[in-house]
This record gives C-alpha cells, sequence and structure tokens, in this order.
C-alpha cells in the first residue's frame, strides 16, 4: 500500500510539475509572437495551446531519458528508484517554482538531469555502501549518456546564438527595416523557405514520432524527405505570393502564428517528459514489481531499460494541464517579460543593473567593431548602417517591442534547432534555445544601443548564470532529499513532501500579494488621451500619499508604543514603494510617445516634477521610520510624555491636511488652494514653534543628546512632508491649468 501511495504523490506531483514547468517554458514560444504584436494576446493564445496538445502525441520517445538515460535502472531495486523518483519530483517543482517567482527563465531539461543525477548518484552510493559492495560510479550512473546529454544542452547555448544572430544579420541586410519595400520584392520567397523549414519539422520532425501515425507513413516520409521540402517550398512559396499580391495579406504574420504553433509543438514535444517522465517510469515500476511478487528490496529495475511507451491518454491529459496554466498562469507572463524587455528594440526600462563585466564586455565589442570597420572600409559600414537604419514610427505597430521580420527569424530558427534535436532523442533546452536565438537576433538586429547595451548584456549574463545554478541547486537539493529519504524511510519521505508543500504555498502567497506586474503582453494597444492619462496619473498619486501618509502615521504610534515589528515592516513597506515608484517613472515616458510634441512637454514636465516631490516624500517618510527603528532597537531612552501627545497632535493635523491635499488633485478643482496654503503655513508654524521648545528643553539639559536628536529629526522631517504635500499640489493644478483648461 505505501507505493501505491507514492506512485499516486508522484502523479499529484507531476500536475503541479506541468504547472510551474509550463509557467516557467510557456516565454519561449509566446514571447516573439507577444513581443512583435501579432495578433491578440487571446488569438496567441489559442495558437499555442494547438500546438501544445499536437506536440504532447508526439513526445513518447524522450520517456526514455527519465529512465535509463541518466542512471542504469537494473542497480536499483524497486523501493530505492521510488526513492529516486519522488525525490526528482519534488526537487523539480521547488525549484521551477523560484525562478518563476523572480521571473527568470530556466531549463527544465537542465533541472530534471541534473535532478536525476543528484538523487541517482546518492541513492546508488548509499545502497552500494550498505550491501558492502565495492563498485564504481559508471555502474549505475550512465555517464556517458549524461555527458552527451549536458554537453549537448550547453552547446545548444553557443549554437542557437550564433545562428540567430547569423540569420537575422542577412535577413536584415535584405530586407532593412523598410518592410513594405523589402517584402515586395522578397516576402514571397522569404515566406516559402521558412514556412517550408517550419513544415519540415513539423511534419517528418514533429508528427514523424507520433504514436498516430503509421510504420508505412514513416518509412514514406523518410523516403522522400527531398521531395517532400522540394514541394513543400514550391507551394508555399506561390501561396506567400498570393497571400501578399492578392489577398494584401503580410506573410510576416502567417509566419510568426505558424512559427508559434510550431515552436509550442516543439516545446511540449520535447519538454514534456521533464514534467511526467518521471511519474510514468514510476508507474510502470509499480505494476512490473506488482507482477513479481517479490520483496522491493529484492526487485531490481531491469524493465526500466526496455523502450518506453506512455499511454495517449496520459500525453493529452498532460497536454490539456499545460493549456489550461498557459492561460492562467501569471508567474509564466512574469518570466516572458524578461525576454521581452531584454530583445526589445530601443530604449525603455531596464530590468537589469550594469555591472563590471558587462560593461568589460561591450567595451571588448565596441573595440572589435571599430577593429572589424576600419578593416572592411567605411564605404562598407555606411553601406550596412544604412540597411540598418531604423525608423521606430514606421513599423507597422510602433508600440511593438520589435518588428514581424525578428519574429519571423526568432521562430524559424528555434523551432529547427529544438526539432532537430528532438527527432534525435536528445533532451535539448527549449529555454536555452528559445532564449538565445531571440539574444542573438537582438544583437544582429543592433535592439542592444550604445547606452543600453550594458544593461542588456548584465541580463543575459545574470540568465546565463542562473542556469548554471539550476544545474548545482538540482544536484544537490535532490540529492540531499534522497539523503534524508534513504534513512529517514517513511517518516522522511513524509516530510519532505510536507516541506515541499509548504514552500509551494508559501510561493503563491506571496506572489499573490505581491505588486502588480507590469506586463508587456498586456499593455494597451490604444493608449489613452491626455485627459485621461492624467486622472490615472492623478489617481496614482493620490494612492501614493494616502500609502505614505499611512507608514509615517504607524512609524510615529510605533515609536509611541515601542513596536519594533511594526516599525520594521514600514520601513520595507516604504522602501518597496519607493521602488515602484521610480518603474512608473519610467513607464510615464513610454505613455508620453503617443502625446503631440506640446503635449508630450507638458506631460513630461508635470511627470518630472511630481516625481521629484514624491521621491522627497518617501525619503523623508523612509528617513523617519528608520530613526525610530533605530533608536529602539538600540534601547534609546523614552520620549517624555508631552513630547509624544505633540507628535500625535502633530500627526493628527498632517494627516488632515495630506487628505485635503488629495481631494483635490483627485477633484482637480483650485477654489481651495489658497485655503490649503494658509493650513499649511499654520501647521508648518506650528511645528516650528514645537521645534524651538524642544531646542529650549534640551538646553536646560533635561534631555540626552540621543533622544534630542531622534525627537528633533522627526519634527523637521514631518516639516519636509508638509512643504513637499503642498508642492505635489501645486504641481497639478498648474498641469489641470495649462493642459486642460488652455
Amino acid at each position: 500500500m505505501w507505493y501505491q501511495i507514492l506512485v499516486f504523490v508522484l502523479f499529484c506531483l507531476a500536475i503541479i510539475d506541468l504547472t510551474v514547468g509550463v509557467s516557467n517554458d510557456a516565454a519561449n514560444f509566446l514571447n516573439s509572437a507577444i513581443g512583435s504584436k501579432v495578433a491578440s494576446f487571446r488569438t496567441i493564445l489559442i495558437i499555442a495551446s494547438i500546438g501544445v496538445l499536437a506536440g504532447a502525441v508526439s513526445s513518447e520517445g524522450m520517456m526514455e531519458v527519465a529512465r535509463k538515460g541518466i542512471f542504469v535502472p537494473s542497480f536499483f531495486t524497486f523501493d530505492n528508484i521510488m526513492l529516486v523518483f519522488v525525490a526528482v519530483m519534488l526537487t523539480d517543482i521547488i525549484l521551477l517554482d523560484f525562478y518563476n517567482s523572480i521571473g527568470l527563465p530556466t531549463s527544465t531539461t537542465v533541472s530534471i538531469v541534473f535532478e536525476l543525477l543528484g538523487a541517482g548518484f546518492i541513492i546508488g552510493l548509499l545502497y552500494s555502501y550498505q550491501q558492502g559492495m565495492e563498485v564504481e560510479f559508471a555502474e549505475f550512473i550512465n555517464f556517458s549518456t549524461a555527458t552527451k546529454i549536458i554537453s549537448g544542452i550547453f552547446l545548444s547555448v553557443l549554437v542557437a546564438f550564433s545562428s540567430g544572430a547569423l540569420v537575422q544579420f542577412i535577413t536584415r541586410l535584405l530586407f532593412t527595416f523598410n518592410l513594405k519595400e523589402g517584402l515586395r520584392r522578397y516576402g514571397a520567397v522569404f515566406g516559402g523557405i521558412a514556412i517550408t523549414a517550419i513544415t519540415y519539422f513539423l511534419v517528418i520532425k514533429g508528427l514523424k514520432g507520433a504514436s498516430f501515425i503509421s510504420e508505412d507513413i514513416r518509412t514514406f516520409i523518410g523516403e522522400n524527405t527531398l521531395t517532400i521540402l522540394g514541394v513543400s517550398a514550391v507551394v508555399w512559396t506561390i501561396l506567400t505570393f498570393i497571400m501578399q499580391r492578392v489577398l494584401a495579406l503580410n506573410p510576416l504574420k502567417f509566419i510568426v502564428l505558424a512559427g508559434t504553433f510550431s515552436l509550442a509543438m516543439a516545446f511540449a514535444g520535447n519538454d514534456l517528459v521533464n514534467f511526467i517522465g518521471v511519474t510514468v517510469a514510476g508507474w510502470q515500476s509499480l505494476e512490473a514489481w506488482s507482477a513479481s511478487g517479490m520483496a522491493p528490496d529484492l526487485f531490481f529495475m531491469d524493465i526500466l531499460g526496455d523502450k518506453a511507451k506512455a499511454p495517449l491518454f496520459m500525453l493529452l491529459g498532460a497536454g490539456a494541464i499545460m493549456v489550461i496554466t498557459l492561460w492562467t498562469s501569471k508567474k509564466a507572463r512574469n518570466v516572458s517579460q524578461t525576454e521581452v524587455k531584454l530583445a526589445r528594440q530601443g530604449d525603455g526600462d531596464e530590468r537589469f543593473n550594469s555591472n563590471a563585466l558587462s560593461r568589460g564586455i561591450v567595451g571588448v565589442f565596441v573595440s572589435l567593431g571599430k577593429v572589424l570597420g576600419a578593416v572592411i572600409g567605411q564605404n562598407a559600414v555606411n553601406t550596412i548602417n544604412g540597411r540598418f537604419a531604423h525608423d521606430r514610427s514606421k513599423m507597422e505597430d510602433s508600440t511593438a517591442s520589435f518588428d514581424l521580420l525578428r519574429a519571423s527569424v526568432n521562430l524559424m530558427t528555434a523551432s529547427i534547432l529544438i526539432s532537430y534535436a528532438t527527432s534525435l532523442k536528445l533532451p535539448l533546452s527549449t529555454t536555452y534555445v528559445s532564449f538565445m536565438v531571440a539574444m542573438g537576433t537582438s544583437l544582429a538586429d543592433r535592439a542592444w544601443g550604445m547606452d543600453s547595451a550594458v544593461y542588456r548584456v548584465a541580463g543575459v549574463l545574470q540568465v546565463v548564470g542562473g542556469w548554471i545554478m539550476t544545474a548545482v541547486i538540482a544536484f544537490i537539493a535532490s540529492a540531499t532529499f534522497g539523503l534524508i529519504m534513504f534513512y529517514g524511510g517513511k517518516a522522511g519521505v513524509i516530510s519532505i513532501v510536507l516541506v515541499a508543500a509548504i514552500a509551494l504555498i508559501r510561493s503563491h502567497l506571496k506572489f499573490k500579494n505581491a505588486d502588480a506586474i507590469e506586463l508587456d503582453v498586456e499593455a494597451i494597444e490604444v493608449k489613452p488621451e491626455l485627459s485621461e492619462q492624467f486622472e490615472l496619473h492623478k489617481k496614482g498619486v493620490a494612492d501614493d500619499l494616502r500609502n505614505l501618509d499611512k507608514m509615517v502615521t504607524l512609524s510615529l504610534r510605533s515609536l509611541v508604543g515601542s513596536n519594533k515589528d511594526i516599525l520594521l515592516e514600514c520601513t520595507k513597506r516604504l522602501e518597496s514603494d519607493s521602488k515602484k515608484l521610480s518603474k512608473n517613472f519610467k513607464k510615464a515616458f513610454a505613455t508620453n510617445n503617443s502625446f503631440s510634441r506640446e503635449d508630450q512637454l507638458l506631460y513630461a514636465e508635470l511627470h518630472v516634477n511630481a516625481h521629484h516631490n514624491m521621491v522627497e516624500l518617501y525619503r523623508v517618510a523612509s528617513k523617519l521610520s528608520v530613526n525610530c527603528l533605530n533608536h529602539i532597537t538600540n534601547f534609546g531612552g523614552v520620549p517624555r510624555s508631552e513630547y509624544l501627545d505633540l507628535i500625535i497632535d502633530a500627526e493628527d493635523e498632517i494627516k488632515r491636511y495630506i487628505d485635503d491635499v488629495r481631494r483635490q488633485i483627485l477633484s482637480g478643482r483650485d477654489e481651495y488652494s489658497g485655503q490649503l496654503g494658509e493650513k499649511a503655513k499654520k501647521v508648518v508654524a506650528k511645528l516650528n514653534k514645537d521645534l524651538n521648545n524642544e531646542l529650549s528643553y534640551y538646553s536646560m539639559n533635561k534631555v540626552s543628546n540621543r533622544l534630542v536628536k531622534l525627537q528633533v529629526n522627526i519634527i523637521l522631517d514631518l516639516i519636509e512632508l508638509v512643504k513637499h504635500a503642498e508642492s505635489i499640489y501645486h504641481i497639478h493644478n498648474s498641469f489641470n491649468k495649462d493642459a486642460l483648461q488652455g
């Protein structure tokens, strides 16, 4: 009964693994369509969903990797192999969910390979030690196959980046950024080649491995590959010509949508094994052991060395779960944003900070570029520069991160590489290939300008560094889980399962309660008018003022009550809100691009001035909170009751004043501006009087230096809060008159 329960746990883990795995991998086949805005997000998801279902039924052959690709199954008894499988699945869901939460794409293939290595290695080693056997690692770990898989995965990084850069450079030289003229000349031929490449892997590499394709059809495809390719090239070239010249349709849109389907199919066909292969192997191991009638510690798993064949209903069920995840996972969109921002054409908010290594790499390539320019001559350089001249306003959708040509190259190149590896039964990483192809095309397309290259390179380095850490963490974590379960028995297994459950629940709650993720995939296609955008801006400022006032109130009340925990939480919240303010400031300028030049100037002036004062408000509030926290943490003296009463009264007056400022900003009326100014003067005058009284009290040596420093700084901070809040009101009132009434 215990092993039936373990298999049930494996199936539950497989379902969870499908959701966390697809959340990480979805970006790989959605980003090109999303970044180019080839269609609505809903349409893109529909096409990708069909591709995932199609790929799921053609992934049977890859199941062998989880059974015998990494370890030698004949060395392991049934009870030990089940521990390996449980350790692998638990590690996988925790690891992938962690990467989803921080928005970094990683390889589900690398994770599963190193998890199998880690768990198989430790349990095989412990079993041999327990039995008193003297064995070499090669007797239970398939190092030759593992090395081939790992080297193939990491080699794909270089191949994918180089291929993407080369194909994009040649394609852009041919088409330039003036796609209308380029498509008129070369669109039919390019479309024929691109769609033929997609057809090649869909029919020859994809359907060839599907369980519902007969041997006769497979034989026919294998014997007539060149003929199929030739006929396909001619047919698609003619159809693309008709599509373009007769129907007046953009063939690149068809290529991107077809490529999205193809890459989704390749993803499902190649990576499905990562999510359910271990569970299927566990289920089939249970069936074999149950039929044997032997003790679990005496039944060796030679059967796993046979060819694997997963039931079609399992493949379809897994495909259905992946499709549901595509439509519902917010973490998938979080991961998607990383690649879109790194690959986008032009300026914008950079997700990563530069570092010494990224600056050094950019410096080296700048120098190499100068040397290469001197070698080929200035005329050649000028010609190439002319072919790469870029006018964003002439793009079919100027709000897209990149154009349809680059999206087509991304999908075409990645699809070919991934499908070819799948046909060879190599678990090549879809993440590595699709991400590095996208980075290669971005570099070749000059999306990384001099002012953004250091940030983009830093982002790529961080993502690649995360991939390396995936391998290290997967190996160590799965080995640790295996060790605990091997010696802990049933109690160890239950403990590890509970730890994984708690980790996932905490991750979900933390992500759910986090600030809303700003995603380009759901960017507004028609940007609002100036008046509408101003209303959104006012609401955002009002919300910031309310939150900031709440944190100041909590900080002061916590000082009065000596509540360290609340002060610590206030300090963290103010730091988080300050970072969010900076992101919103950068986002505002992207919206600004849709207005007229005169409105752009007005809106930019509003944001610069309002942002400056909001930053100062957060700085002052953070300083106040930190000072109070440090005072309590270091067991500072308690302020006298008169001072505490003074602070509470001042806080009440400031709260009422900021509430008045919020209401007036939201209403857009200025008839109370004089009253607000007078109220601000009265509040500041009272605070200055309190400040003088405090200094007088100090001069009589009735309070310590540390305490008076805290008390004086609090009053000065409150004065600053009032002044900056007043400035924010006048800034919005002025904009309301000049832009909306003038």
